[in-house]
């Protein structure tokens, strides 16, 4: 069973992201100062720490984290690179959906399950069910948005 499997994401090496870390401990976190982006308090009980280039898998995410009232309940990465778009400047559809094929193959690649829902359109997504959660892949035109989430289960 792979680390994702088990819904921990492993940040430089190491145990960084499970669905028992608390906002105080993410605060607390060495990976915290070295990649930390910026924070969004969206002014009800949710607030979002956004992280830049990422070391995951040996390759650079933009990882975005979530907790409400204290407690993590999404997590999502999007891979960066100089092959995808990183701005509205240089942003395609095409450039986000060869992200989202890059996202489902890594996701094929470090899970042993099969995807428990698949569809095409009106968008691509893909979603694993696990004991902790779920897993998506998604591209979602709307947005512009392009990520791997991680959503966890509440306790």
């Amino acid at each position: 069973m792979s680390d994702w499997e088990s819904g921990i994401i492993q940040v430089d090496g190491e145990r960084a992201i499970y669905s028992s870390l608390t906002e105080d401990q993410l605060l607390e976190a060495d990976w915290y100062s070295k990649y930390f982006h910026s924070v969004r308090k969206l002014g009800n009980e949710y607030i979002w720490y956004h992280f830049d280039q990422v070391s995951l898998l040996h390759r650079h995410f933009f990882v975005s984290v979530c907790f409400k009232d204290t407690s993590l309940i999404v997590v999502e990465i999007s891979l960066q690179g100089d092959e995808f778009p990183t701005s509205w400047d240089n942003w395609s559809e095409e450039g986000e959906r060869k992200r989202q094929r890059e996202h489902d193959r890594l996701l094929q690649q470090h899970l042993s399950v099969k995807p428990s829902y698949r569809q095409t359109k009106p968008y691509p997504y893909m979603e694993y069910e696990l004991n902790w959660g779920r897993i998506s892949s998604y591209f979602d035109p709307r947005s512009g948005n392009t990520a791997i989430a991680f959503k966890y289960k509440d306790e």
